[in-house]
């Protein structure tokens, strides 16, 4: 008999191990959805939030699903979101395989029942072929989407080699990696994982003081890449330990020329931030360290490398493909919940426009947006690999 109840942030912390274990194994293993994940980013931007984590229980108490929600109060609204909100590379719901379409079902008659305790659900990035999303946009439960639209986010199916993976290239393009790698070797250059936890906080805050002076010099937003940041990142690391987070570093002479952290979650490895200087940009040394770390990700097992928000071509130049993620809003079915967030749901109609789609241009910025039938991608098959 399975059972489906709220839970505490107390309570689940106490279950770390087996929600970690959970976590790696489910239907979509996400490292946004792990404790070396969210428990951090509670720690750091939490004090705004209330936990709304609803668990699915087998006889024996084990889990079964897992919905890692909260919930933010303002003057405005009561918003709903996944926790680690604007941090998160995908959402997520935890739950095993045979058991998606039924969590999906009972979170939202849950989250139905406690209509007059929320306005607004912002899910941000979830996958379209999700039960959760599903249901959503069909509207066939208690809670449909508002209003939504559809993200591209690209991805690497990894082969079962590094040999497989280099024949992806043109013998031409291998060759010029090849060369540009030797002569950074030559240079005395090596690419390195961070592990030492005395080494973890300074090499995070040069990662990020890399990430800002090029976000500067390329027009992108920085601001957020802030100590606050720093610190939730450094215990991310430390929480998640060196099986969790790939923290790479390539230098010459003393001087970084790149960092990138990766986040690691069952077979798949999220690449989540990229520091680059401006030392040795004619041997490509970001493109040098992304190809080492896609190798070592092959050669320990990882079968997907998910490579964030954004579609820039250098992706796709690795072979990436687009997933197709999810972004809604829905709304309490409360009174309150219809009319504080219809202007949560205007919002989001107006960012998914052609006038939206071409300011975005004018910044430089690629565009996201996605055709509104769905693109079936391997998530779940990856998931048991």
């Amino acid at each position: 008999m399975k059972r489906c109840r709220w839970i505490t942030l107390d309570e689940l912390e106490g279950r770390r191990a087996e929600w970690h274990e959970f976590a790696a194994n489910c239907v979509f293993p996400s490292a946004f959805a792990d404790p070396g994940w969210i428990l951090p980013w509670w720690r750091v931007y939490g004090n705004r939030h209330h936990p709304w984590f609803l668990i699915l229980e087998d006889a024996k108490g084990s889990l079964q699903g897992l919905a890692p929600l909260v919930c933010r109060r303002t003057r405005m609204a009561r918003t709903l979101t996944f926790a680690g909100g604007e941090w998160n590379g995908l959402e997520t719901l935890l739950c095993t395989r045979d058991l998606e379409a039924e969590f999906s079902a009972l979170l939202l008659e849950e989250l139905d029942a406690r209509r007059q305790d929320w306005d607004v659900w912002r899910i941000r990035r979830v996958p379209t072929e999700s039960c959760l999303a599903q249901l959503l946009l069909e509207g066939c439960g208690p809670l449909k989407a508002a209003a939504h639209d559809i993200r591209l986010q690209p991805f690497l199916e990894l082969p079962p080699d590094g040999a497989a993976f280099e024949a992806r290239f043109g013998s031409k393009q291998r060759g010029t990696q090849r060369r540009k790698w030797r002569r950074l070797l030559e240079l005395g250059a090596r690419p390195r994982l961070v592990s030492d936890l005395a080494e973890i906080e300074p090499a995070v805050h040069r990662l990020l003081e890399l990430r800002r002076a090029r976000a500067m010099a390329m027009g992108q937003r920085y601001a957020h890449m802030d100590a606050r940041f720093g610190s939730f990142l450094v215990d991310v690391m430390r929480e998640s330990g060196p099986n969790g987070t790939r923290l790479w570093t390539l230098e010459v002479d003393k001087q970084t020329l790149v960092m990138r952290l990766d986040l690691v979650q069952g077979v798949r490895e999220h690449s989540y931030l990229l520091g680059l200087s401006d030392g040795h940009t004619a041997l490509s040394p970001g493109s040098s360290l992304e190809r080492h770390a896609i190798l070592e990700a092959i050669a320990e097992g990882r079968t997907e490398l998910d490579l964030g928000p954004g579609r820039d071509e250098y992706k796709y130049r690795l072979g990436a493909i687009d997933r197709e993620l999810t972004r809604l809003v829905a709304l309490s079915p409360s009174i309150r919940g219809r009319i504080v967030g219809s202007a949560a749901a205007l919002d989001l109609t107006l960012r998914n426009t052609s006038a939206a789609d071409a300011l975005r241009r004018r910044r430089g910025m690629v565009s996201e947006r996605g055709a509104s039938k769905a693109v079936r991608t391997p998530l779940r098959e990856h998931a048991n690999k």
